[in-house]
């Protein structure tokens, strides 16, 4: 039996991926993985004609077409590939969740896709969970799911949300770490997934907080407001972050619209060494114990002041220490990249060029396009170096905003 990691090449994977499946399954699961690979797209015509069969185009497609109507197939794929990222989640390994809308503007026909009654809900929504060790330059998207505000069976973004971590969390074995950020959550939908999360003392997560969620916290048997809490709060503790990021770029962590991280990325690792500096930001930060307003569980608020001035919610324990309380906030530093390279992956196959097809057929047409970048992201690395340290890197690679101590020196022997 062909294993996945002797897996090169996609029809390798494809191979590996449909062990087991009846002939027709297997069959159009490989066309599929292997015409959306290759034709870079998930449009139907696309993936028909670099398939090159003998029969006609039309032909190609329409068979393609008949069996994304296989719900079934949609669940095995799912669960197969989440099985298999499962084994390489530990127990501090980040959870990032990630949701983004599909628009369709003019497929007004799509199942359960427009309202005329509330048109800012005429999108379909994808939530997708990718995992990354932090300080690592490789990632791995474990689940996606997706959904309509106007299907019947729906209830709202978080319970989907919400049902998607704790199905990756089930397969983990509650290995994990959730990391919910804004903006590749919107606020009250974060604010909303906290208390969830909050309630449930077999999860962990950090999540940053903003004024929304102040009414959530408790302390010394209060509800207090942010700025509250802040003030309350000392910050014991400095330390320095190193990022690489372009020339006059500002920090990636005041952005507000996740195109903006990703275009951010892109510039990073299309940029030579030359053109990139590496930033010294500097910190204080510490931490209050809280409790959440609904639950009552126990949660420590990291407050962050200086260059970079931010607040984060974790369920973690042990926030005593200075290095407890360093490794949320160096984990939460670099999520922006793992989103940014699996954005940037994605994006390249188009997924908003699908054409009107079902729910249920737009549901596996996706399932398969995220096998498909599940087989690049195995190979695929963030940058040859990570791109935030907690040390300068070697060496004179990049153009620095501040001095080594032997540049100091160097300056020094000068006069």
């Amino acid at each position: 039996m062909l294993k996945l990691d002797k897996c090169k090449t996609i029809d390798d994977f494809a191979r590996w991926l449909t062990t087991g499946f009846s002939m027709p399954n297997a069959k159009f699961t490989r066309d599929m993985l292997k015409g959306i690979n290759t034709a870079r797209s998930v449009r139907l015509a696309d993936v028909a004609r670099v398939l090159n069969e003998p029969s006609n185009l039309h032909s190609t497609r329409n068979r393609l077409s008949r069996n994304l109507a296989n719900t079934l197939l949609a669940t095995e794929l799912s669960d197969r590939l989440l099985r298999q990222g499962a084994h390489s989640v530990k127990r501090d390994t980040r959870l990032i969740v990630r949701t983004y809308a599909l628009y369709k503007p003019d497929a007004r026909k799509m199942q359960y896709l427009y309202d005329e009654t509330d048109p800012e809900m005429n999108s379909y929504q994808i939530c997708e969970i990718v995992a990354s060790n932090t300080g690592s330059q490789k990632y791995l998207p474990l689940f996606s799911t997706f959904w309509s505000r106007h299907a019947p069976d729906y209830v709202s973004d978080v319970d989907e949300i919400n049902r998607a971590i704790h199905r990756v969390l089930s397969v983990t074995n509650g290995r994990g770490i959730v990391f919910l950020d804004h903006p590749f959550l919107e606020l009250s939908v974060l604010s909303a997934l906290v208390t969830e999360l909050a309630g449930d003392a077999s999860v962990q997560f950090v999540a940053t907080v903003q004024d929304e969620n102040t009414n959530q916290l408790r302390y010394r048997q209060q509800s207090k407001t942010l700025s509250d809490l802040r003030e309350l709060c000392n910050t014991p503790y400095a330390c320095r972050i190193f990022k690489v990021l372009p020339q006059n770029s500002g920090l990636p962590e005041t952005m507000q619209v996740p195109s903006d991280f990703q275009g951010l990325y892109q510039e990073i690792v299309s940029s030579p060494d030359g053109e990139l500096t590496e930033h010294s930001i500097n910190m204080e930060f510490g931490s209050l114990a809280v409790r959440h307003q609904d639950s009552q569980r126990r949660l420590h608020l990291l407050v962050l002041k200086g260059e970079l001035s931010t607040h984060l919610l974790t369920s973690l324990d042990d926030m005593r220490t200075r290095g407890s309380l360093l490794a949320p906030v160096w984990s939460w530093f670099s999520t922006w990249e793992v989103i940014s390279a699996h954005s940037t992956i994605t994006d390249d196959f188009t997924p908003g060029d699908i054409g009107v097809m079902t729910y249920d057929r737009i549901r596996l047409l996706l399932t398969l396009l995220h096998a498909v970048v599940f087989f690049e992201a195995r190979t695929y690395r963030l940058k040859d170096y990570s791109l935030t340290r907690l040390q300068p890197h070697e060496g004179r690679r990049f153009q620095r905003n501040f001095l080594l101590p032997e540049d100091v020196a160097r300056m020094g022997s000068r006069e």
